[in-house]
């Protein structure tokens, strides 16, 4: 579980996922749980239920307090998930899948008239659902509008947003009323995702757009992790070694994001990528001094710059004629 701010990212709470055969209730499966040392009487929680009571601990404690959620679609489409969410008021941006099914209208207003004749009708007509597939499909062109998400490595990220509000299907039952965000890549053959959130019916469609795309920050979370700080590179074998090192992973890169904050102002182009190649090329000199450590700073900056108007460039002659907000 990981928190994401404008002024960096931090790893808020983690848990290890067992898989179903490692929580059974035979000898083999004990065994294995032994030697790993996992706790006595764990059981079986899939990832959205993991997910669930880590958020309850977080918000219940008021350790961090957390403005939104977002996920990806196996989070969005684990309608209990949902419902702890909604249980403890926190709003979310889910992704979910293409087949997923909404009500266009208000199924409240899709019971059939009573003819007189047999039972009363008590379910709605179903004549108001489409998959979010479907409805996407449906949406004329003036539904969408192309955002900009920020600055990305190739140029602009851009994406076009549509938002509907609909009602959701909860246990294969009418929902509560929400919206239907959805994102749609600017090429030939455009990449599409779909989101939920139960935010209020006022919430601006570039909110939604906004919180949906802090998804990358989790993501450059666990890159920089994984590629800096060792996330990937453990040989523990038991349940509290894992925990241990995920502990410190997380500690250290909360150390560099607060460096990294303290020394904007100074070195503002610093970034975690540029520290490391800038130690990397300090392991070649006998002795790195405070110019010849600045010369290789600028070098980086003004190559990744030049990059990034070349790159920019060629986007837009690629979209040319593309008109887009920024966020």
């Amino acid at each position: 579980m990981v928190g994401v701010t404008p002024a960096g990212s931090a790893l808020l709470d983690h848990r290890l996922f067992l898989p179903e055969s490692w929580c059974a209730a035979t000898p083999e499966a004990e065994a294995r749980r032994n030697k790993a040392h996992i706790p006595k009487g764990l059981e079986f929680r899939t990832k959205p239920q993991i997910a669930a009571e880590l958020i309850r601990s977080v918000v219940v404690l008021d350790q961090v307090p957390l403005d939104w959620i977002v996920a990806d679609e196996e989070y969005g489409r684990a309608g209990h998930f949902l419902d702890e969410l909604e249980s403890l008021e926190q709003r979310y941006v889910l992704e979910v899948p293409v087949t997923t099914a909404v009500w266009t209208a208000d199924p409240a207003a899709c019971i059939p008239e009573y003819s007189g004749r047999g039972r009363k009708p008590t379910a709605p007509a179903r004549d108001a659902v489409r998959t979010v597939g479907a409805l996407g499909a449906e949406l004329p062109a003036s539904a969408w509008q192309a955002l900009q998400v920020r600055e990305g490595a190739l140029g602009p990220l851009v994406f076009e947003f549509a938002a509907v509000r609909v009602w959701g299907m909860r246990h294969r039952k009418p929902g509560p009323p929400a919206w239907l965000l959805i994102r749609r890549s600017l090429e030939p053959e455009p990449e599409i995702k779909y989101y939920v959130s139960h935010a209020d019916a006022k919430t601006p469609r570039t909110t939604l757009a906004r919180v949906a795309c802090t998804r990358c920050q989790v993501e450059e979370f666990l890159e920089d992790s994984k590629s800096y700080l060792g996330m990937a590179q453990y040989e523990t074998r038991s349940w509290v070694g894992w925990h241990h090192h995920m502990t410190l992973v997380g500690l250290a890169h909360l150390f560099v994001t607060l460096v990294r904050r303290r020394l904007q102002g100074d070195v503002p182009e610093l970034t975690l990528d540029r520290t490391v190649r800038l130690l990397e090329a300090a392991l070649e000199e006998p002795r790195l001094r405070l110019v010849r450590a600045i010369a290789l700073v600028d070098y980086h900056v003004r190559r990744n710059e030049a990059a990034r108007r070349s790159h920019a460039k060629t986007w837009r002659a690629k979209h040319r004629g593309v008109k887009y907000l920024r966020l």
